[in-house]
């Protein structure tokens, strides 16, 4: 039985690719398959047999019985028509088939009238042939010489697949040959061990680099050879690396010779079978090239330009990190690649670099600038000095290049392009000058702009000729210097023109660098700016006038202020003595007149002046401990006798989320809320006014609250919201005279939001109400700072020595029977040097020094007691009184060693507490 086809579905390609893989097409006749033929006729008693195999357009007759040589189309063909099926095609009488009966052999010689063929199926199922007898008479086969031309069809096809075994077989006997004899002359030890390291073969290399003979190596151990240093370390790696399945290593080791020399080995190992395969490549040469390498890279690591070190074959083995700084790409992406291969890009001039090649090819060094491109994609232009190193034999054997970054004098020779373009013709004076500085061309704008001509300036320095101003010489002394260190400048300097009228002019120089980085020439582009400069002037008086203006504004509102506060001082501070002395009912109520009259004055004047420290910048948020629900709740309660007068109801809504301890000015908050609310109360009658304050948002550090006033009074008309928080501007003419106040309250109001960086928002309806809110935020006091509560004067003030610094009666007057009224012991001085000289001879607990006092103030008094040489001096405790509320004097107190300040008109209640909180430190 033939064997079985291939699927239907093989394909005509895959037949063909087989057959040819057989490698029998075209060859010369051989015996074998002769004798195959012949036995064929016997079998079948036929004149004629063939043993075809199919090409995809021919058949091939590898051996032929009774008929001619030569292929035979394979177009209407007996055997193209057999190894269609998979069983013999027998063909009685070929004159009654249709499909051959015109054919050249029946129709023609030798006239075949009788066919049988069998295809020949390898033992994949590709039919690649048909072996087939042929007779010139109409017979038919018998079932035994049917079974025998199969017998014979599988017989052909195992000598086809034996002779392309055979051949293989014969083209691996001579790679091994030729492998072997290649081993045996390669300069590379070639080895075979066993698993215990003992040497089973190794090739002649084994003589020219360790000294020993093949018979003296063969069944001695690999590592008998292995420097003893090493043996550990080796071990260590092939175990570690056994122990993870790695079959290949690559290894460096010493090995010690015959005659006790030490030679480094590039060992590559492959485990396979129990045995181990090995090559060894001598690179006792490298090493010490490398031992080179290591101090040349030390010292050019220390040099900023790059140094590129390749190997024969141009790939990169090693770069400095100047080489990274400039060009962006590391060893890691270099090494084991062409340099050029990384660094070129869309406009690099691949011609040049293919010229360089060439020359290391020919082993000639060269010098070439490329326009490169760093590893970020920027283009870089760098100059390549290649040195090609050779070995003995005159080869190359590696590769150093020094590169310098000249992107910088690049782009300074393009720009002296163009401007040799454009320097004929611009507006802009330009000078040429050689490296020493001297003129070589000037463009016809600088001799318009300074009246000289080329003839006049060649040859000179141009500051020389037209600067001679002493002021202005050390400026173009430095300037020269800078491009002699190839850098460039920009100056502003004052020149006379040839006809001696005086202009300003701005100078820009830029160096131009040669190849060898010299300075070659300079080039200053030169303009007119004595407009400028005049406009400078004025500014700058213009701007000293404005200074000026301001300090006389500061000064006049720190006099005013003292001036103003100074007799408030004094009517508050009676109207409190008098009330704390147990007056008669019917004058208590004309204290408490006056009282109010005094303190709305001062607030009255606090709003101008604080207007106008906000105007000029003067006014700064303090950051102090504060409880906002206390403050909200003290405000409220001060209000509610002038809400009751008014018959209003004023309420205080604050939610429980608000922290008690944060950081913010008490004072300024305290102004904002009592302008609003006071607002509030003055323009509603019979209402209610609420102040609600809730939380917006908090994190670790801050806390954002919404402050908002309502009220249902007389409103604001739509029309004149706009411009109620304008200076001295109210919502109606009328308003003034018939609820009073400056206007200003809401001005000031806003102004303060605005240092706080927030703004007010209005919402109103005229007779409905109004309602004004804004949101703040705070920060959190830390667990530091806590919040300073008023405190009771304790039994330990009795008996304390305080000296009272002030020039006025009326103060002393007032500082007497308040302290005094707590058991102090008080002594007073008109002056600063009275006041030093009492300082000096006796001993107090604390000092009040006024700040304007005639002859020496109160901050020169208090730095004269601070440098007096004793440790008494520099801790006893200064409070500054004053009456100025100037934001700089805040710094002058800390400068000149004070340890706080109240300002006049003061109060008995922050008197004590000042006084508390500095006995306790």
């Amino acid at each position: 039985m033939l064997s079985k086809s291939r699927d239907s579905s093989a394909s005509e390609s895959e037949r063909i690719k087989v057959l040819h893989e057989y490698n029998i097409l075209d060859t010369p006749s051989e015996e074998k398959f002769d004798n195959i033929t012949k036995l064929a006729t016997l079998i079948c008693n036929a004149p004629i047999a063939v043993i075809v195999l199919v090409d995809e357009s021919r058949l091939f007759l590898k051996s032929f019985i009774g008929i001619g040589n030569g292929d035979v189309s394979k177009e209407v063909s007996f055997s193209a028509e057999t190894i269609k099926g998979n069983e013999i095609l027998e063909i009685q009488d070929t004159l009654t088939d249709k499909r051959f009966k015109d054919h050249p052999m029946v129709t023609g010689k030798p006239g075949v009238r009788f066919y049988a063929g069998a295809p020949l199926l390898d033992e994949n199922g590709f039919k690649i042939g048909v072996i087939a007898v042929f007779d010139v008479v109409s017979r038919c086969l018998t079932n035994d010489q049917k079974d025998g031309l199969v017998t014979l069809a599988n017989e052909t096809i195992t000598h086809i697949t034996l002779r392309k075994k055979t051949i293989e077989l014969e083209a691996k006997t001579n790679r091994f040959e030729e492998l072997l004899n290649l081993s045996t002359v390669s300069p590379e030890i070639h080895c075979i061990l066993d698993y215990s390291g003992k040497i089973l073969f190794i090739n002649d290399a084994v003589t020219s680099i360790l000294g020993y003979t093949v018979p003296e190596s063969i069944g001695l151990s690999i590592w008998k050879f292995c420097n003893k240093e090493d043996i550990s370390r080796l071990v260590e790696i092939i175990e570690e690396g056994l122990k993870k399945k790695v079959k290949e290593f690559n290894v460096e080791f010493r090995v010690k010779s015959k005659h006790g020399q030490l030679r480094w080995l590039s060992w590559n190992m492959v485990a396979r079978q129990g045995r181990w395969y090995t090559y060894g490549r001598d690179i006792t040469e490298n090493k010490r090239v490398e031992s080179e390498l290591v101090r040349l890279s030390f010292v050019a690591s220390k040099i900023n330009n790059a140094v590129v070190i390749s190997d024969a074959n141009n790939h990169v083995t090693w770069v400095n990190d100047a080489f990274e700084k400039i060009t962006g790409f590391t060893i890691n992406d270099l090494k084991g690649k062409r340099l050029g291969d990384l660094i070129i890009g869309p406009k690099t001039d691949l011609e040049l670099l293919k010229k360089a090649r060439l020359l290391i090819k020919q082993n000639r060094s060269f010098t070439v600038d490329l326009l490169s491109y760093r590893k970020d994609g920027q283009p870089i232009w760098l100059s390549i000095y290649n040195t090609v190193v050779l070995d003995d034999k005159g080869k190359v054997d590696m590769e150093v290049e020094i590169i310098i970054d000249i992107t910088e004098k690049k782009k300074a020779e393009e720009e002296l392009q163009v401007l040799s373009l454009v320097a004929s013709k611009t507006n802009t004076g330009v000078n040429i000058s050689d490296a020493e500085g001297k003129t070589t061309w000037i463009n016809q704008s600088l001799k318009k702009l300074t009246g000289y001509s080329l003839a006049e300036l060649k040859g000179k320095e141009l500051g020389d000729v037209l600067s001679k101003d002493e002021a202005h010489k050390e400026l173009i002394l430095s300037s020269r210097a800078k491009s002699l260190k190839n850098e460039s400048y920009e100056i502003e300097v004052q020149a006379k023109t040839k006809d001696s009228q005086s202009i300003w002019l701005s100078v820009s120089n830029t160096p131009i660098i040669n190849d060898k980085g010299s300075l070659e020439r300079q080039i200053d582009l030169i303009s007119d700016i004595t407009q400028r400069k005049q406009i400078e002037h004025e500014l700058l008086e213009a701007k000293e006038q404005a200074l000026q203006l301001s300090e006389a504004k500061e000064m006049f509102l720190s006099v005013m202020s003292h001036e103003i506060r100074t007799p408030l001082n004094a009517v508050i501070g009676m109207t409190h003595l008098l009330i704390d002395n147990d007056p008669k009912a019917s004058q208590l109520e004309d204290l408490n007149v006056l009282k109010f009259s005094a303190e709305n004055l001062l607030h009255i004047i606090n709003d101008i002046l604080d207007f106008t420290k906000i105007e000029t910048g003067n006014l700064e948020l303090e950051a102090i401990p504060l409880d906002i629900k206390s403050l909200a709740c003290d405000i409220v309660n001060s209000l509610q006798i002038n809400a009751a007068q008014k018959g209003d109801k004023l309420t205080l809504a604050c939610d429980d989320q608000i922290p008690v301890n944060i950081l913010g000015d008490k004072t300024r908050l305290y102004q904002i809320l009592m302008n609003l609310l006071g607002n509030a109360i003055k323009f509603t009658d019979y209402g209610t006014i609420e102040l609600k304050i809730e939380l917006v948002s908090e994190n670790e550090e801050a806390v954002v609250m919404r402050f908002v006033v309502k009220d249902n009074g007389i409103g604001i008309p739509e029309d004149k919201q706009s411009y109620i928080f304008e200076t001295f501007t109210q919502a109606k003419t009328d308003i003034s005279r018939k609820y009073g106040g400056t206007g200003l309250g809401l001005a000031i109001t806003k102004k303060l939001l605005k240092l706080y960086k927030s703004d007010i928002k209005v919402k109103s309806k005229e007779g409905k109400g109004t309602e004004f809110s804004f949101d703040i935020q705070f920060s959190k006091a830390t667990q530091k700072t806590g919040l300073v509560k008023s405190v009771e004067p304790p039994a330990s003030f009795i008996g304390k020595r305080i000296l009272v610094v002030d020039d006025n009666e009326i103060n002393i007057l007032i500082a007497n029977r308040i302290l005094s009224k707590w058991g102090f012991d008080l002594e007073f001085a008109r002056n600063g040097r009275e006041a030093i000289e009492k300082v000096m001879t006796k001993t107090f607990d604390l000092i009040f020094m006024d700040i304007q006092m005639p002859g020496i103030d109160g901050f020169e008094t208090t730095s004269i007691i601070r440098e007096l040489d004793d440790e008494y001096f520099k801790t006893i405790p200064i409070i500054a009184l004053t009456a100025s509320t100037l934001q700089d004097e805040n710094s002058k107190f800390k400068a000149c060693g004070m340890n706080g300040h109240i300002l006049k008109p003061f109060k008995p209640e922050e008197i004590k507490n000042i006084i508390a909180i500095n006995f306790s430190k």
